[in-house]
């Protein structure tokens, strides 16, 4: 094809000379439509060309040999799949879930007060309280010690009751002075190795003699751990537990240490080996 597109313009090219010599006049006038022309009979070649080199270019149709394999090998493969061995019971972690042993499960906004404690550096803990499963406010305390050191210790993990402590003591007569909405301490009870536990109002570990200090805010980046904003988290604390306490009800506090994080997806009333 490229030949004959060759030969095709060397005989263009030499009939325009034979014309330019024999008759320069009649050359000056037609020679821009023998340019057209020219142009238009390159283009209409070419497009031939290639529709014709399209038509002898078309892939041919799959063999049979070819299609039997293609079906062997889907064969196979379907074959692979059937043979997979299903799954034989449920992983340790699936056995655990509470839909299948909602005893052995324990929530961990399971009371109306849950304090989480998430720092101890040695002189002062930083908590979360919650009340039910919406959080309240921080919560500061004591330092963690193996043996108990009156007045600078922590009260241990645990599940109390909490009570209305009746007896009208200096502090009480304090805060009754200072607060006309207070009336008598919540106390935490039955907590081993100690007694007079109360969540009440301070910023710091000197606050404190065990008990439980809340606030609003938290200064966690300085060397000795603060909260501020502490009587307004109490007063919202105390309006909010106290009625509560004086109708009789029932109402318990949960304090948790600080691995309560690792504790706290799926885990049993009694502590379950980790796997793996």
């Amino acid at each position: 094809m490229k030949r004959f597109l060759g030969l095709l313009f060397v005989a263009l090219i030499v009939l325009v000379l034979v014309l330019l010599v024999t008759r320069p006049g009649l050359l000056q006038s037609i020679w821009l439509w023998l340019v057209g022309f020219i142009g238009y009979v390159v283009y209409f070649i070419n497009r031939g060309a290639k529709n014709l080199l399209a038509l002898f270019k078309q892939e041919p149709a799959p063999s049979p040999a070819a299609s039997a394999q293609d079906d062997a090998a889907a064969s196979d493969l379907g074959k692979i799949e059937k043979s997979k061995p299903e799954p034989q019971g449920k992983s340790p972690l699936l056995e655990r879930l509470p839909e299948t042993y909602p005893d052995a499960w324990e929530k961990l906004g399971d009371t109306a007060v849950t304090v989480l404690r998430y720092l101890d550096d040695g002189t002062t803990t930083l908590g979360l309280l919650y009340l039910g499963n919406r959080f309240f406010c921080y919560t500061l305390e004591d330092s963690h010690r193996d043996l108990k050191i009156p007045g600078q210790t922590r009260i241990p993990e645990g599940r109390y009751p909490l009570s209305i402590n009746g007896n009208l003591t200096e502090l009480t007569q304090r805060y009754r002075n200072r607060f006309p909405w207070f009336e008598f301490h919540i106390e935490i009870k039955n907590i081993p190795n100690f007694d007079l536990v109360y969540l009440h109002i301070g910023n710091s570990h000197q606050d404190t003699r065990g008990c439980i200090l809340l606030a609003d805010g938290v200064n966690a980046g300085s060397s000795e751990k603060m909260v501020s904003q502490s009587q307004r988290a109490y007063e919202r604390f105390y309006r909010s537990i106290y009625p509560r306490l004086t109708s009789q009800s029932s109402l318990e506090i949960t304090v948790l240490n600080e691995d309560w994080v690792e504790r706290a997806g799926i885990r049993q009333k009694h502590r379950v080996p980790a796997i793996g």
